[in-house]
């Protein structure tokens, strides 16, 4: 059996624990701040809470690639689900925690339930519509 060299880069080296987590908080605008807060407060409430260090992750990713923080598209759902938070944290070094996909469906539920997105983002239906391509692919 051939060994061919390998093209990926070393494994990341950073756990995203609580300081790690508040340095990449710290870096978001303020609006992004109080989502991550609300997304937090209302998954725990609801009894399905999700990764803090997941839902830092995601939106540090997408404030990372998007033009505006707080605006959502369809396109950049898809690209956020497919490889744009896994290309993120490959970017910044860190390990990508569990739970992001999750995350993320959380973070647009709640950011549409409570009016906290964008006026400019796509509605509620073409932001879901990747979740939907994920699982039937």
């Amino acid at each position: 059996m051939t060994n061919f060299p390998s093209d990926t880069v070393d494994p990341p080296t950073i756990v995203l624990d609580r300081h790690a987590r508040k340095a990449l908080l710290g870096e978001l605008p303020p609006a992004m701040r109080a989502l991550h807060v609300e997304v937090l407060r209302r998954t725990l409430a609801e009894g399905v809470p999700v990764s803090p260090a997941a839902v830092t992750v995601v939106l540090s990713a997408h404030d990372d690639a998007a033009d505006r923080p707080l605006c959502f598209t369809a396109g950049h759902v898809n690209e956020l689900l497919w490889y744009g938070i896994a290309e993120f944290c490959e970017d910044y070094g860190i390990e990508m925690p569990d739970g992001c996909r999750e995350a993320l469906y959380a973070i647009l539920a709640f950011g549409t339930a409570l009016d906290l997105l964008d006026p400019e983002s796509d509605d509620e239906a073409a932001l879901f519509s990747a979740f939907r391509e994920l699982v039937t692919s």
